[in-house]
């Protein structure tokens, strides 16, 4: 019987891992509040636990304990204790747990994921099975880059806001996501391709060949559409890499079928072109005969509500720089360990650059540094940056001496070292992409298992079912207690995934003003997940809203108790999370939509959005909003004070303009309020009807 149960965990284990690379990439679902990364972390996540849970299954009935040793333990230990240290000090544990609400991937349960299907990896999955986990990893990338081209033209251009004609994501999300995903890949089909041609008859070098090769080009194809910078500068570093390594490779049949697929690759990149200005005219596409149809040069139109600095789009290379700069700032005052993981939402607000206000992402939010390594020094201090970057580097020493292990001057590499040779640059890849992004899942995924192919147990080495039959009942409880833990673990993620379909129904019933049944939806939602702050805040709103509506229809009683109700869980979502600006901003949504039900909580909405500006001292909105409160609290002086120091934090925000010319008309003092309105028109929008019309009633 144990016998069989270990067998049966044995092979879970494997189906489990063809699995996981197979379907995270893949899987997205429109029901959630984000399609894609939730989808793809909590199908990480229910993996990871039937895995764990199946290799305990294994030592329980015979292996023992099996924990297979690398030259990585520590490393990955260090990695791993500067993450909890930091959520145990973080400014919002509750986010540096669980991670960025949406997408998860990064916080500390993730980490703990990842490691622990390293180590089950290395400890569980036979070498000799490693062709069947490419074979998975490998179908999946050609159903995403197959939609991904599909996506280029237009199958599903209808469905999403962005143009993702343009530049295509498939079923990653993003197009720097997908890049970063297929970069990964390419380098290994390379490899296989090159490697068939030293083995097997001519007709089968000749067929395997083919299909690696054209493997290749679908990838590449798919990773130009993406128009990724970072993507396509990662390529190109690998490519490099690997001509120059078969340049001086002995085989010469070896040599030309890594050089034509170096030629195939660069026509490949000819044709279709890259979003480097530098190399258009490198690129076919860029000659007129050969530019589509439907590609057509725009121009944002100027109207009341823009500013000549926003119009156009900021490039990400500038504003890459702007949030680099407010990471240093939060590294500078955080060094030791952070300011928690994954934080980088709640700490940049504090330290953000007034110049972000001057460009076209001046209201986004960011919840990551677009760096991964800036992004652990702001989150993760000096200690998960240090150890981020042992395991790096541990890591490509172990890739560069196996490689050269049996080279030793013949200058020939043979197959096995070949392979790991495109496995190492699939993941210098990542070091690349991360440099100008963050991970994703697959990414992730990708970061700390492709290393572990270099430890993973021979058929001689393997943990074998052993034949003891002493301990028999406690085996069987410790199996009772694997199985009750399994499904717990199980149900509260399906429970949390379902109660996020929920939210995510009373999000958009919020944002589309039916309030009553956002209330049911989001309710419903807390009953599953009561320890998400984000629920609690987005609830709020629709219950104030609510409370207004009774107060209109005269039921004072009701009023009274969804008040008491909306103030009360925006007073959990602040007491889990008090650093968060977000809430504190909705909390003053919720205080100003109360004053109709009673104008006390004017002063609460102010005393908010003040504790907002202290979180958040760059962020012109919240000065300009203070400024319109105080106003309404009949305290005009301070609030043209407040729009001053508004438009001194962003000089081209025309509302706040507008604001003062009011709030000067109706201070008396009108060669100011026409001052205001004239600076629009000479220096903002030359065409802005409300300026016009208000400059001739002055």
């Amino acid at each position: 019987m144990m016998h069989r149960i270990w067998n049966l965990s044995d092979r879970l284990i494997r189906y489990l891992f063809y699995l996981l690379f197979f379907l995270v990439p893949l899987i997205l679902s429109p029901l959630n509040y984000e399609l894609f990364e939730y989808n793809k972390m909590m199908v990480t996540y229910a993996i990871t636990v039937v895995i764990v849970s199946a290799w305990a299954v294994k030592m329980i009935t015979g292996s023992g304990w099996n924990i297979r040793r690398t030259p990585l333990d520590i490393p990955l230990t260090l990695f791993l204790f500067s993450q909890i240290v930091s959520t145990l000090f973080s400014i919002d544990p509750h986010v540096s747990f669980w991670g960025y609400y949406s997408r998860f991937n990064g916080g500390l349960l993730s980490t703990i994921s990842y490691i622990l299907l390293y180590y089950a990896f290395v400890s569980n999955f036979p070498k000799k099975n490693i062709h069947v986990l490419l074979t998975s990893i490998l179908s999946s990338a050609v159903l995403v880059s197959l939609y991904a081209i599909l996506e280029h033209f237009g199958i599903d251009r209808d469905l999403w806001v962005q143009d993702v004609q343009n530049r295509v994501f498939s079923t990653l999300g993003q197009p720097n996501w997908l890049a970063a995903y297929l970069v990964t890949l390419i380098p290994m089909t390379i490899i296989l391709s090159v490697n068939s041609l030293a083995k097997g008859t001519f007709l089968f070098r000749f067929l395997e060949y083919g299909v690696y090769l054209i493997l290749t080009l679908l990838f590449t194809t798919a990773l130009l559409y993406t128009k990724s910078r970072s993507g396509i500068i990662a390529f190109f570093c690998v490519l490099a890499i690997l001509t120059a390594f078969f340049l001086f490779q002995k085989e010469q049949r070896v040599k030309r079928g890594m050089m034509l697929i170096v030629t195939s690759l660069l026509v490949l990149v000819y044709t279709i072109g890259t979003p480097f200005e530098q190399l258009k005219i490198l690129s076919l596409s860029s000659l007129p005969f050969f530019k589509s149809s439907n590609q057509q040069e725009y121009q944002i139109p100027v109207n009341s509500s823009s500013s000549l600095i926003e119009i156009g789009i900021t490039g990400s290379g500038t504003i890459r720089k702007i949030v680099w700069k407010g990471a240093i700032d939060i590294f500078k005052n955080n060094p030791l360990i952070g300011t928690g993981v994954e934080t980088f939402a709640q700490s940049y607000y504090q330290y953000r650059p007034a110049e972000h206000n001057m460009t076209s992402e001046w209201d986004f939010l960011y919840n990551k540094a677009h760096n991964e390594y800036l992004n652990f020094a702001a989150t993760s201090g000096i200690f998960g940056l240090g150890s981020y970057t042992l395991f790096i580097l541990l890591t490509l020493i172990i890739f560069a001496k196996r490689i050269l292990a049996e080279v030793s001057g013949v200058k020939n590499l043979k197959s096995p070292e070949r392979f790991i040779l495109g496995v190492a640059c699939g993941w210098m890849s990542i070091l690349i992409t991360n440099f100008f992004g963050f991970s994703v899942v697959i990414v992730q995924l990708f970061f700390f298992l492709l290393p572990a192919m270099l430890f993973l147990p021979s058929e001689d080495d393997s943990p074998v079912e052993t034949k003891k039959s002493a301990g028999g009942v406690f085996r069987g409880i410790l199996l009772l207690l694997t199985f009750a833990l399994t499904t717990f673990l199980l149900f509260t993620l399906a429970k949390y995934w379902y109660a996020d379909v929920l939210f995510a129904q009373g999000y958009h019933l919020s944002r589309n003003q039916e309030y009553l049944d956002a209330y049911k939806y989001l309710q419903s939602a807390l009953i599953l997940n009561k320890s998400e702050p984000f629920y609690y805040d987005e609830i709020a709103h629709p219950i104030s809203q609510l409370a207004v509506i009774l107060t209109d229809e005269k039921k004072a009683s009701e009023a009274g108790y969804l008040t008491e109700e909306a103030i009360a869980a925006s007073d959990i979502a602040l007491s889990i999370s008090p650093k968060n600006v977000n809430f504190w901003k909705t909390r003053t949504r919720v205080m100003y939509t109360l004053t109709a039900v009673d104008p006390k909580y004017l002063d609460l909405a102010i005393d908010a959005l003040l504790k907002a500006q202290i979180l958040s001292p760059t962020d012109p909105k919240i000065t300009y909003n203070l400024g319109l409160l105080y106003d309404q609290k009949g305290e005009t002086e301070k609030a043209i004070s407040l729009l001053n120091e508004t438009i001194i934090l962003k000089p081209d925000y025309r509302d706040a303009y507008i604001a003062l010319a009011y709030f000067y008309e109706k201070e008396k003092n009108i060669p100011k309020a026409k001052e205001t309105l004239q600076f629009i028109l000479n220096h903002i929008a030359s065409s802005d009807s409300e300026a016009i019309k208000k400059l001739k009633e002055l």
